[in-house]
């Protein structure tokens, strides 16, 4: 549509299929695009283009595979595939990724149904948290310290600074 054109309601249709009549506009709504008089509209159940608060109970749902991108190139992208969840940064981003519970008394938690995996860059290891199991921890994709049902295995040397205290004769 062209700016300064006049337009026959006709060429504008909702959600519905409806051509709405003189003095309606057409907004966005939890069901979909629905036509309101103009006059009429103070808000909704959108978030408006300034910002703002939005409220409800039902949150913000999303199918399976959209991605909420955040950062003028998608820099980070939130999403559930189906099978899995992930928050993810773009190959191209620049810079760290942090979580952080600011504050005093803020406890953070990373929650999930199975494993947990924190990858420091491409698909190299770095964390592995499997449920009802063991907690690795990886140097450069190779796992370095490694909690057992029977305690913890540490691969390769262990530099200890301070005292050892509490070893079983024989073991050490």
């Amino acid at each position: 549509m062209g700016l300064g054109k006049t337009y026959s309601t006709k060429y504008l249709v909702d959600s519905n299929n409806n051509t709405g009549a003189v003095g309606e506009v057409l907004v966005s709504t939890a069901t979909g695009i629905n036509w309101a008089n103009g006059s009429d509209i103070v808000g909704g159940p959108y978030l408006p283009l300034a910002g703002g608060t939005m409220t409800g109970t039902a949150g913000v749902i999303f199918p399976d595979s959209f991605k909420a991108n955040f950062g003028a190139g998608s820099d980070l992208q939130i999403f559930h595939n189906g099978s899995g969840s992930y928050i993810e940064t773009s190959n191209t981003s620049v810079g760290d990724f942090y979580i952080t519970a600011r504050g005093s008394n803020h406890d953070l938690y990373l929650e999930a149904a199975d494993d947990i995996y924190i990858r420091p860059q491409g698909n190299e290891n770095g964390i592995k948290v499997l449920g009802n199991a063991e907690v690795s921890l990886y140097y450069d994709n190779v796992v370095k310290f490694e909690t057992t049902s029977a305690g913890a295995t540490v691969s390769g040397a262990l530099a200890v600074d301070g005292k050892i205290t509490n070893l079983t004769a024989g073991t050490g």
